[in-house]
């Protein structure tokens, strides 16, 4: 008891200093503090029990990837199958890492419903969980024709035969500024649905466009209610909202969805301000209690997913004790599609990173270096020094994939008559070193901000994120603690 006062008493005080900065003041503190070296985390070929009670970072698959590491084949020699690529199978010879995310809008693009196998729709089910996407980006932005309810029909047809837990079909809100809900905007007033759009406009004060995607939102849910088929997966309910007002306007139009968790999108993801306050009312309402899973999309830093896991910590204590957050990025993939890899993780005081180098050029053709080695011999540009500011150098991490112990540099860079002289493996092999890279960077992270002796490694601004976070939840006044810490909770 007197420890958990004790606690309390510090962070309050804590709080009395962070409440009174201002913009200037604020970054002057979190720029002053500094971090000492971190160790290095131990390596395993399997991370299945590397996250216990943290929130689950997962990998999203590409459907070309994911193809073939069920039945693909390579046409050249090395020194593993192309099965070996699915690291959601125990039996893999590289890693195993039982968590992904896979989108119906990258495997169910097509109005056809008997789409070739995957790794996912091959696995076992019980000893792997796959969070499912509705594909509401690309249906919105026009890279899956939207036919009305046969598009949303099939992409959860596809999810309840594909995946654990799945998103709801939402039009993000990220389409409003770049144009591409105003498309929709027009096509819901010519089908008559003009008049709930403008009530809402006129109830909850947001834009036209922003209650477009809100009606067409929940014109897809209520037809998920209607036509689901029980048990296949459980539905999370999607929440977005670029700001205070636009996330609470969404969340009081489809908080009665009767789903079984959530999803956080759009402003949520960082602003933590956001996240808390959906938070606090989701428990107000009584409607975390009964909750399975809460993801929050598009985000994989590697100090965002602490917090996540500190959110889930406080959910667990304070709310369900044991509902899970999950979080997601196609980083991996992006980083490969651009011939980059990640060479390992960057602990420094001004924020943790994933740090990476381009592998496409033709005079690495032939290198027999091992590619750990290689990407451990200094190619990696690392960040300036801050000794003359702080004291220290940061400390960096090398990644030690088992792709990357198998393979040299020449596996990867083969044909020096192209201009980037990777072939399709090329691709698959960095995209798994990569995922793995960033599993590694995730345990890494998590060791460091969770190590009592550890304080002063945690980057200054999301030791306070994660002080306030901790507030919010035994607070009397969560709604005011969040209001007064709001330019602090904002990543």
């Amino acid at each position: 008891m007197l420890m958990a006062a004790a606690a309390d008493d510090m962070l309050n005080s804590r709080l009395k200093v962070w409440k009174s900065l201002g913009p200037k003041d604020f970054e002057k503190v979190t720029g002053a503090l500094t971090m000492r070296r971190s160790t290095r985390a131990s390596m395993t070929l399997s991370y299945e029990n590397s996250f216990e009670n943290c929130a689950i970072y997962l990998p999203a698959l590409s459907f070309g990837y994911a193809r073939f590491a069920h039945n693909g084949a390579f046409r050249r020699p090395l020194p593993f199958a192309a099965q070996d690529l699915n690291f959601l199978d125990p039996q893999s010879n590289l890693f195993h890492y039982p968590w992904a995310l896979f989108s119906a809008g990258q495997a169910a693009k097509s109005i056809h419903e008997n789409d070739p196998p995957t790794m996912v729709s091959m696995r076992d089910r019980s000893r792997s969980i796959v969070v499912g996407d509705s594909g509401g980006y690309q249906v919105q932005t026009g890279k899956i024709v939207y036919r009305g309810p046969e598009t949303v029909r099939r992409m959860m047809r596809w999810m309840e035969a594909n995946t654990d837990f799945s998103m709801v079909l939402d039009f993000p809100t990220g389409g409003i500024k770049s144009g591409q809900i105003a498309t929709h905007t027009a096509r819901l007033r010519k089908e008559g649905h003009g008049p709930l759009i403008d009530h809402g406009a006129a109830s909850n004060r947001q834009a036209e466009d922003f209650n477009a995607a809100l009606v067409q939102t929940s014109l897809n849910n209520q037809q998920f209610v209607v036509e689901r088929t029980p048990g296949a997966t459980e539905f999370l309910n999607v929440l977005q909202g670029r700001t205070e007002a636009e996330s609470k306007a969404w969340y009081e139009h489809v908080k009665h969805y009767a789903f079984e968790g959530w999803s956080f999108a759009a402003g949520h993801r960082e602003d933590f301000s956001l996240l808390l306050q959906r938070l606090i009312d989701l428990r107000d309402d009584g409607l975390l209690e009964n909750a399975r899973w809460v993801h929050i999309l598009g985000k994989s830093e590697l100090d965002l997913a602490c917090l996540y896991t500190v959110v889930q910590r406080a959910v667990r204590r304070h709310i369900h004790p044991a509902l899970q957050f999950s979080f997601d990025s196609a980083s991996h993939a992006l980083m490969s599609a651009n011939y980059q890899v990640y060479g390992g993780a960057f602990l420094d005081p001004k924020g943790w990173s994933m740090g990476g180098t381009g592998l496409g050029d033709a005079s690495l053709v032939g290198n027999q270096q091992g590619l750990a080695d290689y990407l451990g011999s200094g190619v990696l540009t690392l960040p300036r020094t801050r000794e003359p500011e702080f004291g220290y150098r940061p400390r960096f991490h090398p990644a030690d994939t088992a792709v990357s112990q198998q393979i040299t540099v020449g596996h990867i860079c083969i044909d020096a008559n192209k201009k980037n002289p990777w072939d399709t493996a090329s691709f698959d092999l960095i995209a798994n070193h990569n995922i793995e890279a960033l599993i590694q960077g995730m345990k890494l992270a998590h060791q460091t901000f969770f190590h009592p002796s550890d304080e002063l490694k945690i980057p200054p601004r999301a030791r306070i994120v994660r002080d306030i976070i901790n507030m919010v939840f035994t607070s009397d006044q969560p709604d005011n603690l969040i209001r007064e810490c709001r330019h602090a909770l904002t990543h």
